[in-house]
């Protein structure tokens, strides 16, 4: 048994594919756009099925937003059968088209070879951190936001990881101090403050907010 995400705008369509599929003893989530689901939620599917054709965003834009971030095969639906709407959707990471109109039968054929045939590495959960919309790769040293990489200074990129591995325990700002820094550095306590207050607007830029400040007693992720 696959988990299987489906996104149509079309209830008619979700509707039908979610009783094939589960037909098949899948766990179907079938949603009308990606809006109630975050990064970490859809890494969780082991097969992504996106139609092209959204209002809000389409499939291609989705697809091209979590490719990075997703190792599931993702499968379009569209009624667009030329040749440069293909190309373009296997370029944005696509693995595959289902053309519409489309059979129950070439549905689950589809489905079925790309579950069986599935060789993509998952990702290490102790390289790859996922919280929310951000997400950090503590191989590259690089954190996104909602997609976007953020351009951080090493010291900044070293308190984002000091923070977010131990989510949810406050630091102190020696302590942050401490860990960031070399033995040898001039550089002032206070300059900590300075760089947490640098990475809350890269991050404010994307609406989040993930370090909180405990007063009095130093900074923790949330």
């Amino acid at each position: 048994m696959a988990k299987i995400l489906v996104v149509d705008d079309e209830l008619a369509i979700l509707r039908l594919i979610k009783k094939a599929l589960e037909l098949n003893n899948h766990e179907v989530i079938a949603l009308p756009s990606v809006s109630s689901i975050n990064i970490e939620e859809m890494n969780s599917f082991n097969l992504i099925i996106l139609d092209v054709m959204m209002p809000d965003e389409n499939g291609f834009e989705i697809c091209k937003r979590i490719r990075h971030l997703v190792d599931s095969p993702i499968i379009f639906m569209t009624a667009k059968s030329d040749e440069n709407s293909i190309v373009h959707g296997l370029s944005v990471g696509g693995d595959d088209y289902i053309l519409k109109p489309f059979s129950i039968h070439e549905l689950n054929a589809r489905v079925e070879a790309h579950l069986r045939r599935e060789s993509r590495p998952k990702r290490n959960s102790t390289k790859i951190i996922i919280d929310g919309d951000i997400f950090i790769d503590l191989e590259a040293k690089k954190i996104t936001a909602r997609g976007t990489n953020l351009i951080l200074t090493k010291k900044q990129y070293s308190i984002c990881e000091l923070l977010l591995l131990n989510k949810g325990k406050v630091f102190s700002k020696d302590y942050i101090y401490d860990k960031v820094y070399s033995m040898d550095s001039d550089s002032q306590i206070s300059t900590v403050t300075e760089h947490i207050s640098a990475i809350r607007k890269k991050f404010s830029k994307f609406n989040l907010s993930p370090i909180n400040t405990i007063w009095g007693v130093g900074y923790i992720w949330e």
